[in-house]
């Protein structure tokens, strides 16, 4: 039994096991930021006045990053030392978690003093009041539009391309490094294990996000004591947003170091990387490339490879499976929080919570039993995409059951289902046809602020018929239709217990559907040889976040704005956003189009199979189909 020893004359001051370690911390750190981002952006919105529409640029930019670099240091990456890429791009996305800091450098922590703070609670109180002197215009033509249209432009450039960076910058970590790994590791056995630990932390990283936008929300933007009277769930609170940033920024400068002191391959003087380097022709500094021959060379050799890839049949199925797949990360995690928070009336910080119990529960910790029990009983690639395709057979039912489990929305005031039209239409401008609302003047007011009294909804203080406010406790009273009594900020939910055994459902079914994510990335490696895996896995990672990560917001998003039935107006003839949603429509329309990617990629998975019967991957390659370097690394494989 063949051994595997260091190069001669070269003692390695970091094993690969220490490899792992450093890349499970770095990818914390990348889903810390990742889910801080999602976390803080309310925050960001109130801090710089961004619209929801840009709040959602922000977030695909970093996706967008990542596509448009992938590919490129996929190339570099088969060429060059993969630790020290790895851990430039590291140093590299501290950089850019410092950029995302910036703003609060040039704007500072708030925009409004005491003084000013006091003058928009008492704007706010004319504004949403019941108004029977009739002398309110339309009330949202004021500060918020004057706010969207003369926005932090500078913050939003600079936080847009820190995003932008920040995807860059991070392309080597789920490339690079896995093939760093799965390239060194002692047995091919240990791999799915290994890739499935780093894979984990994507999923738990994020939890960790939430947790610390939850408790940086808490602490007032300017580390110091917040205005008088004004408490964390006070529409003026800002959030310390820049802090996680730097957290996240110092994390990473840390880890960056260790990278550069691996070598370049853990494998003894007969493996294929070190004789393909061997076999190179010794070229002198005068016969060396010139910049401008590299990149004809590399525009000469990059499309051929592509095309290589591209025609492997067993890689390109798998491929378009795992795409079809990330849509149960990019489209329905995504908006989980939402579904949570809107569907079973939970606060933002609670969804938030559930959201990252599934993340954990379900998805992290099955992701890396998943590589364990791979690695642990060596199933062999065909056996495992039978099991790829059972667990998500699985993920499919628990879909189709959460069909089922939704709740009824809250009734508001003036807001009825019109059969004929087969819509739902709110007052019409016939809000003075109620009694209590005859001389408030509520059709002026577009704003949302829902309010409530004794289990009864309405759309704003006004429509309640609130005539009076008190700055300094934030509270409405005398109100007309609560018979003059005080009301309730936000809106009443209607009594569901069901949430629990959705939570359950979904834990049990995502937690069995992700035991064997793992197997996507597992065949992609197996299909392809050695020197062809680092593009390989980034041209994966192009195609996933090209069809997948970057259209399922944008896809989802269309398909849940079909299910609003009231619109947050902040300006004349302009939508905003949604306020309520017709929840049995939402739930089967969530649900529903996660289904049908579901099924997209257990099809695709299922020809994946099909086709791996009939081809022989490069690991069951006899000998005599290998070129000679190949040859003698696989004979090592098989004595190990």
């Amino acid at each position: 039994m063949t051994e595997r020893t260091p190069l001669p004359g070269k003692k390695y001051k970091f094993s690969i096991n220490i490899f792992v370690l450093l890349m499970v911390l770095v990818i914390a750190v990348q889903g810390t930021y990742l889910g801080y981002v999602v976390g803080m952006l309310t925050t960001l919105e109130k801090r710089f006045g961004f619209s929801s529409e840009k709040s959602g640029w922000l977030l695909s930019l970093y996706d967008i990053g990542h596509t448009m670099a992938i590919l490129l240091i996929g190339y570099i990456g088969s060429h060059y030392h993969l630790p020290r890429i790895t851990g430039i791009g590291v140093i590299l996305s501290s950089l850019s978690m410092f950029m995302l800091a910036l703003p609060v450098l040039f704007y500072g922590t708030a925009d409004y003093t005491q003084e000013q703070l006091m003058q928009k609670k008492e704007a706010y109180s004319v504004e949403m009041s019941c108004d029977t002197n009739g002398r309110r215009e339309i009330s949202s033509q004021g500060e918020d539009c004057w706010r969207e249209h003369h926005e932090h432009t500078n913050a939003f450039i600079i936080l847009a391309f820190g995003q932008l960076f920040a995807g860059i910058f991070a392309a080597p970590f789920n490339t690079i490094a896995y093939v760093y790994i799965d390239s060194n590791v002692k047995q091919k056995r240990e791999s799915p294990f290994l890739l499935g630990l780093l894979t984990s932390m994507y999923a738990f990283g994020p939890a960790l996000g939430f947790m610390l936008s939850s408790i940086l929300n808490g602490v007032y933007t300017s580390l110091g004591d917040a205005p008088d009277h004004i408490g964390t769930h006070d529409e003026h609170w800002i959030g310390a947003w820049w802090l996680g940033f730097l957290v996240c920024g110092s994390a990473y400068l840390i880890l960056a170091v260790p990278f550069f002191f691996f070598p370049r391959t853990y494998k003894h003087p007969d493996s294929f990387h070190l004789m393909l380097e061997h076999s190179r022709p010794q070229v002198s500094p005068e016969d060396r490339l010139t910049f401008k021959e590299n990149i004809t060379l590399f525009l000469r050799e990059f499309p051929m490879v592509l095309k290589k890839l591209i025609t492997n049949k067993v890689y390109i199925t798998m491929v378009i499976a795992w795409m079809f797949g990330s849509y149960l990360i990019g489209g329905y995690q995504t908006y989980l929080p939402k579904f949570i928070e809107t569907q079973y009336g939970r606060s933002a910080s609670m969804a938030d919570i559930y959201s990252g119990i599934i993340s954990v529960g379900a998805i992290a910790v099955s992701t890396a039993l998943g590589g364990w029990i791979l690695s642990r009983y060596n199933i062999a690639p065909r056996s495992s995409i039978i099991c790829l395709i059972g667990s998500w057979i699985v993920i499919l039912v628990s879909y189709i059951i959460g069909m089922n489990l939704g709740c009824s929305q809250p009734k508001v005031e003036g807001l009825t289902y019109v059969d004929y039209a087969s819509r739902w239409h709110f007052y019409h401008h016939r809000e003075r046809e109620q009694e209590c609302l005859e001389y408030c003047n509520c059709e002026t007011v577009l704003k949302f602020d829902g309010v409530s009294y004794n289990g009864q909804n309405f759309y704003s203080p006004c429509h309640a018929g609130c005539t009076e406010y008190d700055i300094y406790s934030n509270t409405w009273s005398n109100c007309q239709c609560a018979y003059g009594n005080m009301v309730d900020k936000g809106l009443v939910h209607p009594d569901c217990g069901i949430f629990f055994a959705y939570l359950a459902v979904m834990l049990i079914g995502l937690f069995i559907g992700n035991l064997f994510f793992m197997v996507t990335m597992m065949i992609v490696l197996r299909s392809v040889f050695d020197e062809e895996k680092v593009i390989a896995l980034s041209l994966a990672s192009f195609i996933t976040n090209l069809f997948g990560f970057i259209p399922a917001p944008v896809i989802y998003g269309f398909f849940i704005d079909l299910c609003c039935i009231l619109w947050n107006r902040q300006c004349p003839n302009e939508r905003g956003n949604c306020v309520l949603y017709d929840n049995d429509m939402f739930t089967k329309m969530f649900h529903g189009v996660n289904s049908f990617f579901q099924v997209f990629a257990i099809i695709f998975a299922g020809i994946c199979y099909w086709l791996s019967k009939t081809v022989k991957l490069p690991e069951e390659m006899p000998m005599v189909d290998f070129p000679e370097s190949r040859e003698r690394e696989y004979r090592d494989e098989e004595e190990e």
